[in-house]
């Protein structure tokens, strides 16, 4: 083959056009497949088949294993943080317990020692002794000690004592600090204060009538309770 030959060969295998692969062409080629003939399928329909079949399967695989899974390490994890958070809290409190211990011991023994100024029922009488020794020690003169009806209260009874004395303010006010400082608990309430002309004449100060409620207080404890707790049932009954 002559060297004019050869070029004029080339040329005609160059004009030839080449078949490019088109989107319409891609898509005409599944509508010529035959099921029942898989070796004649084109190459690009059988990597497109396998894609689609794999991403298939991942799909199927993550709704029905993987995101099962997802959700139930979700909810464990949520529980952890939960019975984390629970724990903390109860260690906290265990941390704190031997100081709450401390605490309620101290506050038992200042109760305990509040209750030991609260006078007994049976020493009322004496308290009002005391109450009459240290007006009369003060220069007071009493004209009338009194125990009035008790008040019943939820946690404890209340005992008022009317008190009328006739003294001057000094007398009145040494009164009142030794009251204050008896060992048990006296407070005074309702004061009335009158002031009416020295009929001795010794002194141009008036003479001051006083009238003061003393109250003192005691505790209801678990025996007095549940023996009062019966007379009220039966009182209610009684009353129906």
């Amino acid at each position: 083959m002559s060297n004019e030959e050869f070029d004029e060969f080339s040329q005609d295998v160059v004009a030839v056009p080449k078949n490019k692969m088109t989107v319409e062409k891609f898509f005409q080629q599944f509508n010529t497949l035959d099921p029942n003939n898989y070796g004649s399928w084109p190459l690009s329909v059988k990597i497109t088949c396998w894609i689609f079949i794999v991403a298939l399967a991942f799909a199927v695989i993550y709704f029905v294993m993987i995101r099962s899974t997802i959700e139930s390490i979700s909810q464990a994890s949520a529980q952890e943080q939960n019975l984390l958070n629970e724990f903390r809290e109860k260690e906290s409190k265990l941390r704190n317990l031997q100081q709450y211990q401390i605490q309620l011991q101290e506050m038992e023994a200042r109760f305990n020692q509040q209750l030991e100024q609260l006078p007994k029922e049976t020493e009322i009488p004496g308290l009002v002794e005391d109450i009459n020794l240290s007006g009369v020690n003060s220069g007071l003169k009493f004209k009338n000690i009194r125990l009035e009806p008790e008040i019943k209260q939820e946690f404890f009874i209340e005992q008022p004592i009317a008190i009328e004395a006739t003294g001057d303010y000094h007398a009145f006010g040494s009164f009142v600090s030794s009251i204050a400082g008896l060992s048990r608990i006296v407070t005074l309430h309702d004061f009335t204060i009158t002031g009416t002309e020295n009929k001795e004449k010794k002194s141009e100060i008036p003479v001051i009538d006083y009238v003061v409620k003393a109250k003192t207080y005691r505790y209801v404890g678990n025996a007095e309770g549940a023996a009062a707790q019966p007379e009220a049932n039966s009182t209610t009954q009684g009353a129906q």
